[in-house]
């Protein structure tokens, strides 16, 4: 007994120095090309706690929407089990609890959360995964009333999140639930047993608002417990495809084939601790690019190796892939800088600091590592900048984001509707924070409408300078979590827009032709092109 304690002992010391070099490496890893002057955020003060009751998955989550329809958003934020859900909104330089219930919302873990007008009627409604089952809260002038979806899920799964596309373009709200091990059968570093393993659930809309399971026939099983998944066009086909973010597994890939069909295509991601998920043209080529979050180095690979066999190669480290096209994606991790650091979970692109470029977001510290409770790490806040000729990510304390908290997810959203991207930190058994972007930059921002008719749509901004800039619209980025549907460009050093376009999956093309800059456009500005 006492040779165990004293392995014991030794084991935390060696981590314990371990992880005190990985600290101060994760902290001073890359040196940012120069001293880039940027506005701090403004933190505001935010009414809502998330309060972990350690009888379910310690997570939350969000969603951006504008439940009243009045064009400013609100923040539905999810409660550990016993918590109310809570719906926030912007009042007097705070976010406070807006006093909106949600019918017959119960006091569940509620996770994932997604903001969309399903029912096509103009108001915004949302789907929440919840510990007990999958609930739609449709939202009938700014009054919602709850049903809950029949999956039979079984007793030791749990649905994390839920992503929602019309996936074989017939005009209906599709659901795509990624399934998780319930929190008292989880097992860490469990790579290979098939009965900790949860099957994901493509749920086809009748119609109606009931739904088919096809995932057997879509070709879209998972293999693994699943966090988050989001659907994104990665080919240019108008068709939405499926990136699930595994857990103890491969990242997945589903090339959309049409009428209901996906075909799985390798990601070459290795075996990881895939958690979170950011979606963006990170290179502004045209096409979307994929972060996916992972353990890091915040852990020794001895204990996170599980049972892998000799042929699954274990991979921690976070992963960045350029879309090359065609489906295939080549991993620029390393070369964007973005090696080295520690445990993380959400993941999202946003241009911050509205200079043009996509910045990345990402939160970190893991709520069940002993070393994350002694020296926390900071979220990270990266903007993308060159060196040496060279594009990369770079971490800006500047930017006043610091967030030592157990973080979840980023959150976009633009809080006081002045056109420019705010940021929250969603934290597990934690504060929600909030911060107001101060950037001076120039910038344009398209504000598309919460519908399934927009999901998917490619959205592009032509300068005075020439430099073209897009973005997709997509839902369920980041972890458990639903940004707002707003887009942001900032545009450098251009002083106008001549052009911008949006085309959606059906092929019809809206345009204005110089729009001014420093403005929010509404769906309203735009013609409709022959």
């Amino acid at each position: 007994m006492r040779i165990i304690r004293i392995l014991g002992i030794i084991l935390l010391l060696l981590a314990v120095a371990a992880y005190a070099g990985i600290s101060t490496l994760d902290e001073t890893i890359r040196v940012a090309p120069s001293k880039l002057q940027v506005s701090a955020f403004q933190e505001i003060p935010v009414s809502f706690e998330h309060l972990w009751s350690k009888t379910a998955h310690p997570f939350s989550g969000a969603a951006v929407i504008d439940a009243d329809g009045d064009g400013a958003p609100e923040i539905f934020v999810g409660g550990s089990e016993g918590q109310d859900d809570q719906l926030l909104e912007f009042r007097d330089g705070m976010l406070v609890d807006s006093g909106v219930k949600f019918g017959a919302s119960s006091k569940m873990a509620t996770y994932g959360s997604t903001a969309l007008d399903l029912d096509d009627d103009g108001d915004t409604d949302l789907v929440v995964a919840r510990n007990d089952g999958v609930y739609l809260h449709l939202n009938d002038g700014g009054k919602f009333t709850s049903q809950k979806v029949p999956v039979p899920f079984g007793k030791d799964e749990v649905p994390m999140s839920v992503a929602v596309s019309d996936i074989n373009g017939d005009g209906h709200a599709d659901l795509y639930i990624s399934v998780f091990i319930s929190f008292p059968a989880f097992k860490a570093a469990t790579f290979n047993d098939p009965d900790h393993a949860k099957k994901n659930r493509l749920l086809l809309n009748n119609g109606d608002l009931t739904f088919t399971d096809i995932t057997d026939r879509s070709g879209t099983a998972s293999k693994q417990n699943t966090f988050t998944s989001a659907f994104a066009d990665l080919d240019g086909d108008g068709r939405p495809d499926l990136v699930v973010s595994q857990n103890t597994g491969e990242v997945e890939l589903y090339r959309n084939l049409g009428g209901g069909r996906f075909e799985a295509r390798p990601s070459n991601s290795g075996y990881g601790f895939w958690m979170g998920l950011g979606i963006g043209d990170v290179d502004n080529d045209g096409d979307q690019d994929l972060f996916f979050s992972n353990l890091g180095v915040s852990i020794p690979a001895f204990l996170t190796s599980g049972d892998l066999k000799a042929s699954q190669r274990h991979a921690p480290e976070w992963l960045l892939l350029r879309n090359e096209g065609d489906f295939k994606f080549t991993d620029v991790t390393k070369d964007h800088g973005l090696t080295g650091y520690g445990f993380s979970w959400g993941a999202v692109f946003e241009d911050v600091n509205l200079d043009g470029r996509l910045d990345l977001m990402v939160a970190q510290n893991y709520i069940k590592w002993p070393l994350h409770k002694i020296a926390p790490l900071g979220s990270k806040a990266f903007l993308q900048q060159d060196k040496d000729g060279k594009p990369g990510f770079y971490h800006y304390d500047a930017l006043r984001l610091d967030n030592r908290h157990f973080a979840q997810t980023p959150l976009i959203a633009d809080l006081n509707s002045d056109g420019r991207p705010d940021m929250l930190w969603l934290n597990m058994d934690g504060p929600l924070r909030a911060f107001l972007n101060t950037s001076k930059s120039n910038f344009l921002t398209i504000a598309v409408p919460d519908t399934l008719s927009y999901l998917g749509a490619n959205v592009r901004v032509e300068t005075d300078k020439g430099a073209l800039y897009t973005r997709q619209v997509m839902g369920s980025i980041g972890l458990m979590s639903d940004q707002t549907s707003k887009l942001f460009f900032g545009l450098g050093n251009a002083k106008a827009v001549s052009r911008v376009s949006i085309e959606t999956t059906t092929g019809k093309i809206l345009a204005v032709d110089a729009p001014g800059i420093n403005r929010t456009l509404q769906i309203g500005d735009f013609t409709e092109q022959p």
